[in-house]
């Protein structure tokens, strides 16, 4: 897996003290041992897989998801070995933002212009903190182009002032606006009369600190209460296969 390694399901998460499966393990082991590996390992596979399924879960109840990739790069390693003590299936993901999520962590701008944050009005949720929905297509920062601003103006409101009327009588749909304590991309509507500005894209801020959000810890969690079953079921189908089910 080319991500990053976050948990892992093993063989020592499936010691389960219940009176049938105890049975089952003593059966399996004295009749037919070569199963036994079989049995543990489906156990750790179809618990990591479970433990994917409630992670995918986690993310579309609790976040914006940017895209149907965020869901699908939650990956599993499964475990191919039959050496019991060795068993182990991985449950990551390939996307590094994932990754921010679950443990926190700072984001900063490589441009020099800050980091984007995409504002409530984008996503069409004008006034509304936090916004719920992602922007619209069109105030997405990689569908936004900018054209060059043209010089003039001594001071810092002369300027913007000038770029707003010069966007307004071109048709042009967005501005970069420095207006001191905040910066960012703007959209223009209002026709060119009477201009009007809204943010689609805070700049302000030249880094972000990202607070932790785990997804996937308390989707292992909560796996954990479907591994009994998962191991008696395993144990069963390898007695049954080596018709030594009593």
């Amino acid at each position: 897996m080319r991500g990053k390694v976050f948990l892992r399901y093993t063989d020592s998460m499936i010691k389960v003290n219940t009176k049938q499966i105890k049975e089952y393990e003593r059966d399996l082991k004295t009749f037919a041992n070569r199963a036994y590996p079989y049995a543990t390992r489906h156990t750790v596979n179809t618990g990591a897989f479970k433990a994917r399924e409630l992670a995918q879960g986690n993310l579309r109840s609790d976040m914006v998801l940017r895209n149907k990739f965020t869901e699908k790069s939650i990956r599993v390693d499964k475990t191919r070995t039959l050496a019991v003590s060795r068993q182990a299936a991985t449950v990551g993901s390939i996307a590094d933002y994932l990754e921010t999520q679950e443990f926190g962590g700072t984001e900063t701008s490589s441009s020099g212009k800050g980091v984007a944050i995409a504002t409530s009005y984008s996503a069409g949720q004008e006034g509304q903190r936090p916004r719920t929905r992602l922007p619209r297509r069109p105030n997405k920062m990689g569908n936004i182009q900018l054209q060059k601003r043209r010089k003039g103006g001594s001071s810092r409101k002369q300027q913007n002032f000038i770029a707003v009327q010069q966007a307004a009588k071109s048709g042009q749909k967005f501005i970069y606006l420095d207006l001191g304590r905040r910066r960012g991309i703007f959209r223009v509507t209002g026709g060119k009369r009477k201009p009007k500005l809204k943010m689609v894209q805070d700049l302000t801020r030249s880094s972000v600190t990202i607070p932790k959000s785990p997804w996937l810890a308390p989707a292992v969690k909560d796996t954990e209460k479907y591994i009994p079953g998962i191991y008696l079921d395993a144990l069963k189908f390898q007695l049954q296969r080596n018709k030594l089910f009593r």
